[in-house]
């Protein structure tokens, strides 16, 4: 591929894919929302509740994860209500260095500004007993480019199924699910479990049962934590959640 291609190659990527946002700084209104049981409409107390601002880069549909703004985590009370404070302004990290390539695409994916999409936050709700739940904001043609996050779920009332079915089924059709979109806590490079502690233990709680009862799963384990040698003991920091 001559140099004149490559230029109008990675020139035709940039209008295609324009960069996502020249904000330096993010800033996100609180949120306010309410849990209740599906089938009742009884509020739902003790809901650990998880919110996470995941940056990206590359495309407007983001696809490569590049660190987190913010993680937060709550717990609703006894009239299922969570609240988020509002934070920022927060700086935005710059974008990860990369080595030369000699793909003209890959290269410009991999180098546009970490941005928000529409995981500004994903929240993710959990009660034993109940069916996860995963929310993140509409992805649309127009959504929010600023420096300025909102939820679409401030101000809603979410609704928890109960889960029906054996302990296996709940890990195979619930508990996999929800313990792939805690990801960006296991995979996270600066000790993001440490900010979601309830999360952490209610999913080490559940591997526990599931190892009791002899059911293969993929659930993470204490020990298999990351980074905690330079996060210190995950036995220590979550002894008294486990209890």
């Amino acid at each position: 591929m001559n140099i004149l291609f490559k230029f109008r190659y990675v020139l035709f990527l940039a209008l295609l894919f324009p960069l996502q946002s020249c904000a330096k700084t993010y800033s996100a209104e609180p949120i306010e929302a309410w849990v209740v049981d599906a089938e009742t409409g009884q509020p739902l107390e003790g809901v650990i509740v998880t919110a996470n601002w995941q940056l990206e880069i590359g495309t407007p549909g983001g696809n490569v994860p590049a660190g987190q703004m913010m993680v937060m985590e709550t717990v609703t009370d006894k009239n299922g209500r969570l609240y988020f404070p509002g934070w920022g302004p927060k700086p935005i990290p710059g974008r990860p260095k990369l080595k030369s390539t000699e793909n003209p695409m890959l290269t410009y994916l991999l180098t546009s500004e970490p941005h928000l999409v529409y995981r500004d936050p994903q929240l993710l709700l959990f009660k034993s007993g109940y069916k996860s739940v995963g929310l993140v904001n509409k992805l649309i043609s127009d959504y929010n480019k600023g420096s300025l996050r909102r939820s679409d779920w401030n101000g809603k009332t979410i609704k928890m199924e109960r889960f029906k079915g054996t302990l296996d089924e709940y890990y195979s059709k619930d508990l996999m699910f929800l313990n792939g979109d805690l990801g960006f806590a296991y995979d996270g490079k600066d000790c993001e479990w440490q900010r979601v502690p309830h999360m952490v233990a209610a999913l080490l709680k559940q591997e526990h049962r599931l190892r009791e009862n002899n059911i293969a799963h993929g659930l993470a384990t204490i020990d298999g934590l990351p980074t905690q040698q330079k996060c210190g003991s995950a036995q220590e920091f979550l002894k008294d959640y486990l209890k």
